[in-house]
Order: C-alpha cells, then structure tokens, then sequence
C-alpha cells in the first residue's frame, strides 16, 4: 500500500495497455483531421455533388459509430474487450482501402459507412481496455496519455497528411489509414490482456438498437439539408420531429426490458448523465470548428490546403502541452473548476476570431491567438470531461459506460459538422462565407457556455454503486 497522500502507483502493464490502446484514437484522431483538410480536394475530384452531400463522407460515419457504440460496448463486456477491439480495427481498415479507391460520391459515403461501423468497435473497446488496467486515483493520467496521443495524431493529420494530399493525393492518404489501422491489430494482439464482466447482460434489446440508430440518423439528417430543404418545410420538422421522438423511446426500453441497451443504473447516475451530456455539447462545438476551419482558410484567405493543415497544427500542439498539466491539476484538485475555465477559453477563440478575422489576412493577430485559445480550451475540456464522466464507474460497467459516452461524442460531432455546413451556406464568394464562419463561431461560443453549465451542475461525487469485478477473458 503506498504512503498517505502519496500517488498509487501505476504497473508497467497499466502502461503498456495504454499505449497499445491509445493507437486506435490515433488512428481515429488522423481520420477525422484528413477528412477535414481534405474535404476541399473531394469537391475538386466530385464536382458534381455540393457541400452538404460530400459532408456525409463525415456525417454518415459518425452517425453509423454512434448507432452502433452501444450494442458494441455490452458486446465488450460479454465476450472480451481486446476480440471486440481488434476485431473494429481490421473492420475499419476494410473500409479505409474502399474509401482510398472509391469511385464515386456513393461508393465513398458507403465506404465510410464501414469505417464508422469499424470505429464503434475499437473506440469503445480501447478506452475500457486502458482504463480498467489503472486505479480510479490515477485515471487522470491514463486519459492524458490518451489525449495527448490523440493530440499527436490531431498534429500529424494536418500537416503530414496534407503533404500527402498536395503531393499525391486524398486517396494515398485513406489508404495509410488502412496501413495503420491493420498494424494496430498487430500491436494489440500481442500485447493486450483482454478482459470482461461477469455480470454483463446477454445481447442487448435490438428495437432499442435499431430505434436508437434510426433516431440519431433522422436528426442528422434534418440539420445537414435544413438549408436545401427549408427549416419550415415538412420533410425537414418530420425528420428532427421523429428523430427526437424516438430518442426517450430507446431510454424508456432499458428501464423497463431485461436486456436494455443502457444499463438503468447509469440513467439513474446524475453526474454521470450531466457530464456525458455536457461532452455532446462539447463536441458540437469541436467538430463544428475542426470541419469548418480549412474550409475557411482555403476560402476566405484562399491559402493552399497544405498551409491550412499546418496553422492547424498549432492549435493541436498547444492541445497535447496543456492536457497533461491539466490532467494532474484535476487528480489533485477536482475537475470541475479547470474545465470551466477550459470551456470559457474556447469559446473566447471564437470570440477573438469574431472580433479580428475579415478577408484580409492577419496571421499574427487575427489567426494565432485564437488557435492558441482554441488548443488550451479544446484540450481541457475534450479529456477532462470525459475522465470526469468515467472517473468513479465501475469496472464491470466500464464498456457500457464508456460506449455510451463515447456514442454521445460521436451524436455531438455529427450534429456539429452538419450544423456547421448549414451555417457556412453553400456560397464560395468569401465574403459571404466569411459570414457563415461568424454564424458558426457564435455556434461555437453558445455550446460552450451551456457545456460550462451542464458541468457546474454536475458538481458532486459519483454515486454509481459497483457490481462484481471484470474477470480475465
């Protein structure tokens, strides 16, 4: 036992696990940052469609991963979470060489489709699999070597991958996806210990799971073609209406079925809800600007995709220097106050960027301060909320908990791009989309205010009582 106040003490196989896990938000991290930088080199290759059908190459995986991320989670948890990991690792690099070949805008939205079935898997696995392996002390820790992994992939994807783009092309860059998503499996069957819960439920409710993915696509759907559609026209309030009817069905399935999709005894946890809730929001946000920008760059200051990658990047690296300072600061003083303040940096990058980007560019004062702001706030509130949501909930529920987080996330950022494109409009003329961007900045300033709330509301220790111990596969 180590000393009073002293830190417990994390194993070399804690570590390990870690790091071996931490591959597959690398992996996830530089697909989402090569689809964003190389979101204008699509337009060129599929002229013929408009901006808010290619989005659906982010939109569509982002709404399959989070249909799926709670049915993959119980599966996690009944049949071992390293089978289940690998086996969304080799699913997803399937779908990255489809992608790397598609031949068409359908062929690649479909494609898509499978790499975000993919991800549902490894995602939700990969977290559990590293989280369970530290004490609930250290959990910190192990989520700042999470992120800052994800920081090194968000740095990477920007530059690196935009090299590969302007040298290239978009499809040499998917293609290194599939390289590296299949080495992971590599790595990780070596390496990894698998684990499961003896108390974890058969095979969970599929109306719940069906209902639950066609809600969130619905939703989706709606905000992505409200501005083709019109807000008022029918089809668009049908689809948000049924989308969002459908929703409390799904938690109304698990309080009451033998086999719920979401563990009642999460819906009961208050803070759990409110800071998972507060991560939808977040991510809203996150996406909202981590699609939006190169867009921006490329079109308002019309700079080459290869230098949007790089101003990019700095918002990336300040996120990876930040999230472990911020990390130890929240295991030894509590989460709420330093992600406050992380979501009220954020939203003043927005707020710099209101007030000093025009068309003309302004590097050093309308650009950098603001992608500073961004990368300190981003990072403090992407990592910490989630390692608050997770802190205190039990091993046993570890991969129900987590792929349900995790399929909020994954809701959030769908509805961030797809909100984000409705605000940018479909106009090239700079300064009309310049006008887009400042709709999508006060966007990004208002989710953060409420995310800031949801977490002050949340205040408190985690009430979550602890089933049976995970036991080794």
């Amino acid at each position: 036992m180590s000393a009073v106040g002293a830190p417990v003490p994390i194993g070399r196989r804690a570590w390990i696990a870690a790091l071996v896990a931490s591959a597959s938000t690398f992996v996830f991290v530089v697909d989402s940052g090569l689809l964003s930088i190389a979101f204008p080199k699509l337009a060129e290759t599929f002229s013929s469609s408009d901006r808010s059908t290619l989005s659906w190459a982010f939109t569509g995986f982002s709404v399959v991963m989070a249909a799926l991320m709670a049915f993959a989670g119980n599966l996690a948890d009944r049949v071992g979470r390293k089978r289940v990991y690998l086996g969304g690792l080799a699913v997803y690099g399937v779908g990255a060489t489809l992608t790397a070949t598609a031949p068409s805008v359908a062929v690649l939205i479909a494609a898509r489709l499978v790499q975000g079935a993919g991800a549902a898997f490894f995602v939700t696995s990969a977290l559990a699999l590293m989280l369970v392996e530290f004490p609930i002390e250290r959990r910190g820790a192990a989520l700042a070597l999470w992120g800052v992994v994800g920081s090194l992939g968000a740095i990477l994807a920007p530059t690196v991958g935009a090299e590969i783009l302007e040298r290239w092309s978009w499809r040499w860059a998917f293609g290194t996806l599939a390289v590296l998503a299949l080495a992971s499996v590599g790595l990780g069957a070596r390496h990894l210990v698998d684990s499961r819960s003896d108390t974890a439920a058969a095979a969970p409710d599929v109306p719940s799971v069906v209902v639950g993915a066609l809600g969130i696509a619905l939703i989706t759907l709606a905000i992505s073609r409200g501005p083709q559609w019109g807000w008022s026209a029918p089809r668009t309030l049908g689809a948000l209406g049924v989308g969002l009817a459908l929703l409390p069905v799904v938690v109304h399935r698990s309080r009451h079925r033998p086999r719920p999709l979401v563990p009642p005894l999460l819906l009961r946890e208050r803070n759990y809800s409110l800071l998972t809730l507060a991560c939808v929001v977040q991510q809203v946000g996150f996406f909202g600007y981590f699609f939006s920008f190169p867009i921006i760059l490329t079109g308002v200051w019309k700079w080459s995709v290869l230098r949007a990658g790089y101003a990019m990047a700095v918002s990336m690296a300040v996120s990876a220097l930040v999230v472990v300072f911020a990390a130890r600061f929240a295991d030894a003083r509590g989460y709420t106050a330093i992600v406050v303040v992380g979501a009220a940096v954020t939203a003043g990058a927005a707020l710099w960027w209101l007030a000093t980007f025009r068309v003309t560019p302004n590097v050093a004062w309308a650009l950098l301060p603001g992608l500073v702001l961004q990368g300190a706030g981003s990072s403090i509130v992407g990592n910490l909320t989630t390692a608050a949501a997770l802190r205190r909930v039990p091993v046993a529920l570890m991969g129900s908990a987590n792929s349900l987080h995790q399929m909020g996330r994954r809701v959030g950022g769908a509805i961030g791009v797809a909100l984000t494109v409705a605000l940018l409009g479909v106009s090239s003329d700079r300064a009309t989309l310049l006008a887009g961007a400042r709709r999508a900045w006060v966007m990004l300033v208002a989710v953060h205010v409420l995310m800031a709330g949801l977490v002050l509301a949340a205040h408190g220790r985690v009430t979550v009582a602890a089933p049976a111990e995970v036991q080794p596969a």
